[in-house]
């Protein structure tokens, strides 16, 4: 079973999770009974007198129930130990992020010099939640229409600033957040980051606005991950979400689609450490080299960034950055992995198409005429949240409320080298 499983394609997780589990426990029994077993021929050919009796069935039940009895043991007191060594701890679940451990040993001219410093986006202030502090940015005209992004998996939100800094250029009251572990937000270890935890996030950092009147309800954009977290959010919350876009969005990719390496890294015993070694450079999405950007690509992007006058985020240095001080990354990065939104969440996109259908979000600008939409956007060559999926998208939400772009030429990191066509898209969705 152990040699075939890497040549089996699993499309179900807890299946997955199931089969290896316990084809690794068996081998553990075996080992363990083997070892009993040589225990016992050592001692008996180890007895000193031949006057014991013959063994007897009644003799031979009480050694096989004690050598049972034995690895039973074994595997408990394991169990219990690993789950000790996981939890307990005398040191705060909390891990710290580069505000504490970074930014006071820099300067302010050092700071400045940062892939990502604190002032990366305007408007950044710092919110106190129970599972740690985050770096929450809002910007905009107050009165303008409420949008909330959120990012992906791998960067921090300094990823979209070209794309959120215009959206507010244009009337919008943007507002956006380091989700935790990653950029300046700290990392609970013992929090999974599952929807209970998004949506919480979420929660607090809306009604954390400074503008007056609140920032309900509001617009979402998702990117990646995020995208899989916007939709799932709005599946639970409609009443609080005018409407929806998500790009290179994440939440239906198919649990076949990940590779054994990757489906190991999901199962909740494996080590973090290991965890992370498992899930390969490109499953981590925006860590693909620059060079496998098209040459096209990377000159109309570098013509927008100069006509107005800026200088294109380097996704690449903000990575290496945030591997280098982030120490939440790892962890709250596996944690992404294991309880996201990432894979199969039919359920949650198929009850947005019966909010759309119904038109219960908060918005009443739609034209009662047409079919509520929610924005897709996916790039031509993204080979992580590949356009095909728009057909299973169509199929959960409903084709007269998918309102699909496929942007030519565009990978995952679109809303990085091709922001400008998402923005055109946002813009004409929102009648901006």
């Amino acid at each position: 079973m152990a040699v075939l499983l890497p040549y089996m394609n699993f499309t179900d997780h807890e299946q997955f999770d199931w089969i290896l589990s316990y084809t690794i426990l068996s081998i553990a029994v075996l080992i363990t009974g083997l070892f009993s077993f040589c225990r016992l021929r050592w001692l008996n050919k180890c007895r000193t007198s031949d006057l014991s009796p013959p063994p007897t069935p009644t003799t031979v039940l009480a050694a096989t129930q004690c050598s049972f009895s034995g690895w039973w043991f074994r595997v408990v007191s394991m169990e219990m130990v690993l789950n000790y060594l996981r939890f307990k701890s005398k040191d705060s679940p909390i891990i710290p992020s580069p505000e504490k451990t970074l930014l006071p040993t820099l300067s302010q001219h050092e700071q400045a010099g940062l892939a990502y410093h604190p002032n990366s986006l305007p408007g950044g202030r710092w919110l106190q939640t129970p599972t740690g502090r985050i770096r929450v940015y809002e910007f905009g005209p107050e009165d303008g229409k409420r949008v909330l992004f959120v990012h992906g998996i791998s960067t921090p939100s300094i990823v979209a600033r070209d794309l959120l800094t215009n959206l507010a250029a244009r009337g919008c009251r943007v507002m956006v957040f380091d989700l935790p572990g990653r950029g300046y937000s700290e990392c609970c270890r013992v929090t999974p980051q599952d929807m209970r935890l998004y949506s919480a996030l979420i929660m607090m950092v809306t009604t954390s606005s400074t503008a007056p009147g609140g920032f309900l309800p509001f617009n979402i954009i998702g990117y990646s991950l995020g995208g899989g977290i916007t939709v799932s959010f709005a599946s639970q919350f409609p009443h609080l979400v005018s409407s929806i876009a998500v790009v290179s969005s994440a939440g239906l990719l198919p649990y076949s689609f990940a590779p054994f390496g990757m489906k190991c890294s999901l199962i909740p015993w494996i080590p973090v450490w290991l965890a992370d070694k498992l899930l390969t450079t490109k499953l981590k999405g925006e860590e693909e080299s620059p060079i496998e950007v098209s040459l096209n690509e990377a000159a109309h992007t570098t013509a927008t960034t100069r006509a107005i006058g800026i200088e294109p985020v380097d996704v690449f240095s903000v990575i290496r950055w945030q591997n280098r001080h982030q120490k939440g990354f790892m962890s709250g990065y596996v944690s992404s992995m294991r309880n996201g939104p990432i894979f199969d969440r039919v359920e949650e996109w198929t009850e947005v198409g019966r909010l759309l259908k119904s038109r219960r979000f908060a918005n009443p600008s739609w034209d009662e005429k047409g079919p509520a939409q929610m924005l897709v956007v996916y790039g031509e060559k993204d080979d992580l949240t590949p356009p095909m999926l728009l057909d299973r998208i169509k199929g959960c939400v409903g084709e007269d409320h998918v309102r699909a772009v496929v942007v030519e030429g565009g990978g995952h990191e679109v809303v990085v080298y091709q922001w400008d066509r998402v923005l055109q898209e946002v813009v004409d969705f929102w009648e901006l």
